[in-house]
């Protein structure tokens, strides 16, 4: 019996809290993954559900949550509280004091339940708050990092947290308003160099990266410009980019991935805005000022095909 109300005050106390922690949290943001052991779940369900807990408990002993703020309302003095926890928790210790004090002992773990669920309903409540302050904090890490105090909460607390493919697979580092989207270069290892735009990204049991999905997916033909230097062909190595066929996303599985090279684009007019008010501060006398793009070189590339 003993064992029994352990396991379940440990499961709605400790394990259920960390387990809803983590699920609401990966709605949003990809939380660090490992394998841990019972005594590691029983830590971080400590970490998890450490806050709404005491918080619960101080709202309740001030005598701030009661009367119709609570699923069961039950109206008795501290002394019968008192009086069914020490029927509950000797009848569990003593099977002679249970079978001798049943009707009572059913009816104080009945006051019991219900006090427990008024408890965990404020309890589970306050844990989901905790959970979205957490995804609030740190879905503004672009925005607010560059705050002391912010950066210092968040290098401390909430980023051990976060997946760190999460952190270089997103633009998660950089704020919301410029738009930036995330391009990589990948080397497969059959030697193989893919490039896109990244849409989603995908962790293994213990957070390992288990596959990339990539948009406007495009191959280099390694081979023809091999071949080319062979003839002597000098060409402007943006011809050597092969659209991958089928025009939606193609999957990278992740053991196939040897290395990676990730860039964070701002848009083309975000970057010209940018680069234009870099100038206006570099030359402050110059009322009028405008930035154009350098097309690239493709003369290299239509004179090799000219001579063909």
């Amino acid at each position: 019996m003993i064992a029994l109300m352990a396991s379940a005050l440990l499961g709605l106390y400790v394990f259920a809290p960390y387990i809803i922690f983590q699920r609401f949290c990966s709605l949003f943001i990809r939380l660090k993954k490992s394998q841990r052991s019972k005594t590691d779940e029983i830590v971080q369900g400590i970490f998890a559900a450490g806050l709404p807990f005491l918080l619960t408990v101080v709202l309740f002993w001030s005598g701030c949550i009661g009367g119709s703020f609570v699923p069961f309302r039950l109206v008795d003095s501290h002394r019968q509280k008192v009086s069914d926890y020490h029927t509950v928790f000797t009848a569990a210790f003593s099977d002679h004091y249970f079978t001798d004090h049943q009707a009572e002992t059913w009816e104080s773990l009945d006051r019991v339940c219900k006090r427990q669920a008024d408890f965990l309903a404020w309890n589970y409540g306050l844990l989901f708050l905790e959970a979205l302050v957490f995804v609030l904090l740190v879905s503004f890490y672009g925005e607010w990092k560059g705050n002391k105090l912010y950066g210092w909460f968040a290098s401390r607390v909430l980023l051990p947290a976060v997946s760190e493919w999460h952190v270089l697979l997103t633009t998660f580092n950089f704020p919301a308003r410029e738009n930036r989207s995330v391009e990589v270069d990948v080397l497969s290892k059959d030697n193989i160099l893919y490039r896109g735009n990244i849409v989603d990204h995908f962790l293994g049991v213990n957070g390992e990266l288990s596959g990339l999905l990539l948009s406007g997916a495009q191959r280099f033909q390694y081979e023809k410009l091999k071949d080319d230097r062979k003839s002597n062909v000098d060409k402007n190595k943006e011809l050597y980019w092969k659209p991958i066929p089928g025009g939606g996303n193609f999957y990278l599985p992740g053991e196939n991935i040897a290395s990676l090279n990730i860039r964070y684009p701002l848009p083309k007019g975000q970057y010209e805005r940018i680069l234009t008010e870099m100038v206006k501060k570099l030359f402050k006398n110059v009322t009028d000022v405008s930035v154009e793009a350098i097309p690239p070189d493709t003369s290299k590339g239509n004179d090799a095909e000219r001579s063909k």
